[in-house]
């Protein structure tokens, strides 16, 4: 497991986020353990605006025009979205599974990817994340396993490559 680190230091930060990530013939698997969450879940509704609450997310990146969006909320709501000139549009998601639970003050999450539904995929570069609210609107604590340096996550040449 890896500690995500705050996004706009790169230092360790409170609280902890680890992921996990691999490769499974044409399946990515993500877990992350969100550790001491306020578990602000802004949304029930899928593709609603969850990144205003607590979330996790990845960012995949196949070497096109666009690149993905994938964040779930504690209670499970999931935003899932090609992220076109800065802009999300929403997809089919027939190739995403998500499960979100809560353990205490925490909350792991499950993500699976089916990368056979996609075009061939040579390379992945990809970035994952928290926000975490503390149950304010102001002042996220941003984590990210890559950080951008900055306050948001959207930058695409902090993102690494998977291994393959």
């Amino acid at each position: 497991m890896q500690k995500l680190l705050d996004n706009r230091t790169g230092k360790e930060i409170l609280p902890e986020t680890l992921v996990t990530y691999k490769k499974d013939n044409n399946v990515l698997f993500f877990e992350f353990i969100a550790k001491d969450s306020s578990l602000n879940s802004y949304s029930n509704k899928d593709n609603d605006e969850i990144w205003r609450g607590d979330v996790v997310e990845v960012f995949l990146d196949f070497g096109d025009d666009f690149y993905y969006e994938f964040e779930v909320a504690p209670n499970g709501t999931t935003f899932i979205a090609k992220i076109v000139n800065g802009k999300p549009v929403f997809i089919k998601n027939d190739f995403f599974k998500s499960e979100a639970t809560i353990e205490g003050n925490n909350y792991k999450v499950k993500m699976v990817i089916d990368l056979s539904k996609f075009h061939k995929v040579s390379s992945i570069k990809f970035n994952a994340f928290r926000i975490e609210t503390k149950g304010i609107k102001q002042d996220y604590i941003l984590q990210a396993l890559s950080p951008t340096l900055s306050d948001t996550f959207h930058v695409r040449d902090k993102f690494i490559d998977f291994p393959l």
